[in-house]
């Protein structure tokens, strides 16, 4: 893509062009390319603040300090919306909300990441390489009797589910039923989400409320080396209250089974409109933690990552008074030119260093090994076990604020 020249507007129509522009990412229409708009943020408006007091930030410099100020924390952000809900609803999932580690702050933030986090170390997610590598092999080799099958439905969502399961201590025969729920309570924490439509999908994240309860209650009198037993011994121990133990395993099969997936399958979507890089991996397949890295980068599961002010403060030069948004554009941050060689170009060789896709600081993602190793074990599969990878049909994808991700990705694999 070619590099976008300053506009020459002034301040006033630059900053009413860059809120379309935001919004518009936002939205995240299908048809819509973001990679244009990062660039035209990047040329134009690095930094703006929005008519609503929102500051918004594409720089990678400056999301990366975004994402690790102390000042800037979790708030209202991210469920604004949810007052459209009756109060026996919104209540409830409320108080979930507040109790995970993706919307709490220290020192509730602190003592979740701790009750869980030995379970994310390298050595335990390397354990599961094995068996990332089996199960893989073994759905890709499914789909390639399908021609044009879908690769979300016949391998990045069994896959997800497989793994964050095996980690969590969900039963095997109720993995499909928790894969059916989790996307649909996903749609809660959506702003695009219709108001008419709420209701379902906070149903959806009652329901798996209601199942990890019950499960705790199965580990409280039988405890198992798996995720839900490390919190439970927490909660027993005085550490966690039992909405927190639910929270978190809610939590945590969201990640696996959504934005876990979507890393899969918007990585290989960009394969496969560049057969050259399959070619280079398949050459040498040492290479696949790499690409995943570089998939990552071009295409995460979430463009946005949203903090409230919990005091004033600076951010990139600016004033932002305590409980102001601020909004870091994490797809715009991992195409900055000032930080990376061509930023568009998909280069599976590429080693400029980590990208923002997990986030940073204490809310960096944990599962950020896993999904590499996830993203590098399937191209593995594929470049070693299949001697052409293609698409099998136009892909579907998904409709939602800030959601990176395909319904559909059909694709034709040949042994």
């Amino acid at each position: 893509m070619s590099t976008v020249p300053p506009q020459q507007d002034d301040p006033a129509a630059v900053n009413e062009r860059a809120e379309k522009v935001f919004f518009t990412i936002l939205e995240n229409p299908p048809e819509s390319d973001p990679a244009e708009h990062y660039a035209w943020l990047h040329a134009n408006a690095p930094v703006f603040t929005t008519g609503n007091g929102m500051t918004v930030l594409s720089r990678y410099a400056d999301v990366s300090a975004a994402l690790r100020h102390r000042s800037l924390g979790r708030g209202k952000e991210s469920v604004q919306h949810l007052t459209d809900l009756p109060p026996d609803v919104l209540e409830p999932v409320m108080a979930r909300w507040r109790r995970t580690m993706v919307f709490a702050n220290p020192p509730l933030h602190t003592r979740m990441r701790r009750a869980i986090s030995n379970a994310f170390t390298p050595y335990h997610v390397e354990r599961l390489r094995p068996v990332i590598h089996d199960h893989a092999h073994a759905l890709l080799d499914a789909l390639a009797d399908e021609p044009g099958g879908n690769f979300v439905s016949r391998v990045s969502s069994p896959l997800g589910a497989t793994l964050v399961g095996e980690l969590v201590g969900v039963p095997e025969a109720d993995r499909p039923l928790l894969a059916k729920l989790s996307p649909e309570s996903m749609r809660v924490f959506d702003p695009m989400t219709a108001v008419a439509e709420l209701p379902m999908a906070a149903a959806a994240e009652m329901r798996m409320a209601e199942y990890f309860t019950a499960l705790m209650g199965e580990r409280m009198r039988a405890p198992k080396d798996d995720v839900l037993s490390r919190l439970t011994a927490a909660h027993k121990a005085g550490e966690l209250e039992d909405v927190e133990v639910v929270a978190a395993c809610s939590n945590l099969m969201n990640a696996g089974m959504d934005t876990g997936v979507n890393l899969m399958s918007n990585g290989l979507a960009i394969l496969l409109d560049h057969p050259d890089q399959i070619e280079v991996l398949r050459r040498d397949p040492g290479l696949a933690l790499r690409a995943a890295e570089e998939l990552a980068r071009l295409d995460p599961p979430l463009n946005l990552n949203p903090r409230t002010a919990l005091a004033d403060c600076e951010v990139a030069g600016v004033r932002v008074a305590e409980g102001q948004i601020v909004i870091s554009v994490q797809g715009a941050a991992n195409r900055d030119p000032s930080r990376y060689t061509d930023p568009d170009r998909v280069d599976v060789t590429r080693d400029e260093g980590p990208c923002l896709t997990f986030g940073g600081g204490i809310h960096f993602c944990m599962g950020a090994h896993l999904g590499r190793i996830m993203v590098s074990e399937l191209l593995t599969c594929l470049v070693t076990h299949f001697s052409a990878v293609k698409r099998g049909g136009p892909p579907e994808r998904r409709l939602g604020h800030n959601i990176r991700a395909f319904l559909d990705l059909p694709v034709t694999l040949r042994r």
